[in-house]
């Protein structure tokens, strides 16, 4: 039996049913010290030289031998809900930190969980950025969800005409295209180009040079809008939904539970299929052969056709392999439930994991769709079969083996040729979930809520997007899960609202002084019920040549998501230590050029921060302790974490690297009742005693630490065991009839419901390999052979004071 729903919240916005998630708080905002306010001398020990304070110069740390801890730059939390104009005065306001809770006012730029940009001010030139240190880009989020509170993204409908676009560069008609000569012409923002504007479209100008319309066309005053796609904008109908089914039933599978737990997941996720007749299921398992089952409703039960040729593989029908699911729920969920007890005996150990992908995706090959796998073993059999790189008297732990980084390079390109393929045929655009050891206690229910979760999120497929820049600017390259067919568009056969594409760029010309520079994201793809729409995301910026005003308007989480893609995507090709030492270098380069160019303080005993990036050195450190970048631990862990971050969300990024740590023993007694989720607390060993029970999450896991000293009584509420002895070894979450065991669900629900992801729950002990695995995300601890948060500042400031002599 799978888990039951009531142990399942929905992800997402607070108006979504999540049980145990009280008012629906998002996660609190991330707010900086106030540094101005401190006096001189309170950033170091007794004894240590006063640090005076310049509002020009930026936060301020000083680097002797000793530092109070106490007093260098860390998160802090802000309660307050941050209502947002993304304009106002005719000027781009700065957003919000993306880990707070606002709420977006679209007022002409688009919301900055759409679109986020690493400055906020846009270089004018080459040169400022290279000096600055830091990457100019964009994080691109179409589907991204919104706040509850905020309106929805309007729908344009131009008829036959079609949206209004620019006859140069084709970019769409937007809030900063400027209309002159009584509105019969516009001039584009990107290019310059002076358009015709249609007949049907003219409106007279206002005195303010606006169409006197302006407020009443989503097009004209939102920086967001969706326009209803012409026939133009269609090379074939639009592909129905279709889910395609591929189920591992090798012994391995069996024996472990995880076949069943993969049937009962769909049987109970099908109701979330988006509802019509467009909507299409089929279904195949697989082990050395590969056994596909028509659904048809005139048959008693579902009939199995088997192909055992795993090197030449093709579709035994080629029809009534996929159906409406309206016309085939009943067999469909009488097959789901056979499944387990059919190959209860099974003793084939091999699989054909990557033939039955390619089944699957002739089945599927004329409408396109999405294929949904569950594999438990190495392919070994017929197309894209492998073999553990490793078995050669190694372990599955990297060493400090310079050529271990090879290890995550594919043997050949079977896998990729494939994945082309089944982006021509829109079948493909997923992400990977990663459970291992699998356990058949306590996996089911985030196996069932994340295949829930990835069928009824809010998404679109056959998909194309293309980004325009003002002149004076070239996209330089995109960084995600796409495929990339032309220089200019990125193509995705799914896209969904965890889904995020980077865009770098770069200077080729010069933007003028105090104008604007304009981006604009346009996505052609089609909704889950068959309509054609393209969503157009703008965001225009000021340009400055001042370099101070880049650090000023820096944003740091955009920032650190930039370069923690970077990092992994240099995984596979880079030793470990390299990869450690560049994101170092990149942090110190950043620092060096604020503090030679910007900061009036230049007394060497300091080092000063910029206030927007103040906490770059901490979030920088936390990347070099990731997971990705360690040295010890499993290679797929290393090779799933890439898979993550290739297509991370800002909010997302820090908390994968820098993860929150919650007291969880005492919430029954807090002072600050009134947020469900209780301040986190800094990532030291200080803070873990051995009387409390923590968790530690990062958007993926939730380690639960239960020091040895912890009450029984606590034990008791939480575990429902009154023994350290008695805790289990897999952990399932229950909630007992107590006050503190239904306010420690509550907390995890909400947290589930914050991250759109159903945590992995872990015990962590001191004394145990767990326990060490929870000490490794004190970031802020000394590590064998890696820094302490404080350690790491003085070498960082030793390194800029080197570059400065």
């Amino acid at each position: 039996m799978g888990p039951p729903r009531a142990n399942a919240p929905a992800y997402g916005p607070p108006s979504w049913q999540t049980q145990g998630a009280g008012s629906g708080a998002m996660q609190p905002p991330m707010a900086m010290p106030g540094i101005p306010g401190m006096q001189p001398n309170t950033l170091g020990p007794p004894g240590t030289p006063a640090i005076p304070y310049s509002p020009h110069a930026g936060t301020q740390v000083s680097t002797p031998s000793k530092i109070d801890p106490t007093q260098i730059p860390r998160p802090m939390t802000e309660a307050s809900v941050i209502i947002y104009d993304t304009r106002q005065g005719g000027q781009a306001t700065i957003p919000p930190a993306a880990s707070s809770e606002f709420i977006v006012k679209d007022t002409g730029n688009c919301s900055p969980r759409l679109m986020r940009c690493t400055v906020n001010q846009i270089p004018c030139t080459g040169d400022v950025l290279t000096t600055s240190a830091m990457p100019l880009a964009l994080m691109v989020q179409p589907f991204a969800l919104p706040h509850p509170s905020e309106e929805p993204i309007q729908l344009v409908d131009f008829g036959e005409m079609g949206p209004i676009r620019c006859s140069r560069c084709k970019a769409y008609i937007n809030p900063f295209m400027r209309f002159v000569d009584q509105g019969r012409h516009f001039i584009c923002n990107l290019c310059g180009f002076r358009n015709d504007t249609p007949r049907d479209y003219m409106c007279n100008l206002g005195p303010d040079g606006r169409r006197r319309d302006a407020d009443d066309r989503p097009e004209l005053c939102r920086g967001t809008v969706e326009f209803v796609a012409t026939k133009e904008f269609l090379v074939r109908d639009p592909m129905p939904a279709v889910y395609f089914f591929l189920i591992d039933v090798s012994m391995n599978a069996i024996q472990t539970g995880a076949t069943a737990a993969a049937c009962s997941a769909i049987a109970q996720a099908i109701s979330d299929l988006p509802e019509g007749p467009r909507t299409m299921v089929g279904i195949a398992t697989f082990d050395s052969a590969i056994h596909f089952y028509s659904l048809k409703r005139a048959q008693q039960q579902p009939l199995m056709l088997i192909v055992p040729d795993v090197q030449d593989v093709y579709t035994p029908l080629q029809t009534d392999l996929i159906l409406p699911v309206s016309e085939c729920r009943e067999n469909l969920e009488q097959l789901l439930e056979s499944i387990p007890n059919m190959f209860e005996n099974n003793r084939v150990a091999d699989s054909a994991f990557g033939a039955a992908m390619k089944a699957g995706f002739l089945a599927i090959k004329s409408t396109g769709g999405k294929l949904l796998v569950f594999q438990s073993v190495l392919p070994s059999l017929g197309v894209g079969s492998l073999s553990a790189r490793e078995a050669e008297g190694r372990s599955n732990v990297t060493t400090g083996d310079k050529e271990a980084h090879k290890l995550l390079q594919p043997v050949d390109n079977t896998l990729k040729t494939m994945a082309l393929e089944f982006a021509e045929y829109q079948t493909t655009g997923g992400r990977v979930y990663y459970y291992y050891p699998f356990s058949a206690l306590s996996d089911p229910a985030k196996l069932f809520n994340d295949l829930r979760w990835n069928i009824s999120r809010p998404q679109g497929f056959e998909a194309v997007m293309r980004v325009r820049c003002s002149q004076g600017l070239q996209v330089q390259d995109y960084f995600g899960n796409f495929c990339k067919r032309v220089p200019t568009d990125i193509d995705l056969p799914a896209i969904d609202s965890d889904k995020t594409v980077m865009v770098t760029f770069k200077h080729d010309d010069k933007l003028q002084e105090n104008a604007e520079c304009g981006f604009q994201c346009a996505l052609l793809y089609t909704t889950v019920y068959g309509q054609r729409r393209i969503r157009v995301i703008n965001l225009s910026l000021s340009c400055t040549s001042l370099l101070s005003n880049l650090f000023r308007y820096a944003d740091l989480e955009t920032q650190f998501a930039c370069f923690l893609k970077q990092a992994a995507n240099g995984i596979p090709t880079s030793p470990l230590p390299r990869i450690r030492d560049e994101a170092t270098n990149t942090c110190i380069n950043i620092l060096q050029s604020y503090r030679k160019h910007c900061a009036s303080v230049t007394s060497s005993g300091q080092l000063i921060l910029p206030e927007a990036l103040k906490l770059l050195p901490l979030y920088t450190l936390a990347l070099v302790k990731s997971v990705g970048l360690r040295t010890d631990g499993r290679l797929d862990e290393r090779s799933y974490w890439m898979s993550i971050v290739s297509s991370i969300s800002v909010v997302l990024a820090v908390p994968l690297v820098f993860p929150r740590l919650i007291p969880i023993h005492d919430l029954t007694s807090r002072a600050d009742d009134d947020t469900l989720i209780p301040s986190s607390l800094m990532l030291n060993s200080e803070n873990v005693q051995e009387d409390g029970v923590y968790l530690l999450e990062n958007g993926e896991d939730g380690l639960i630490y239960v020091g040895n000293m912890v009450n029984p009584a606590t034990l008791e509420q939480i575990f429902g065991v009154s023994s350290l002895a008695a805790l289990p070894v897999q952990l399932v979450l229950e909630q007992f009839d107590n006050e503190l065991s239904r306010k420690v669900n509550e907390v995890v629900n909400e947290i589930r419901r914050q991250r759109c992801s159903y945590l992995r729950l872990r015990l962590c002990r001191r004394g145990e390999p767990s326990g060490d695995f929870f000490r490794s995300f004190l970031i802020e601890d000394k590590a064998p052979g890696v820094f302490s948060y404080v350690e790491f500042l003085v070498h960082v400031h030793r390194q800029i004071q080197s570059k400065m002599m």
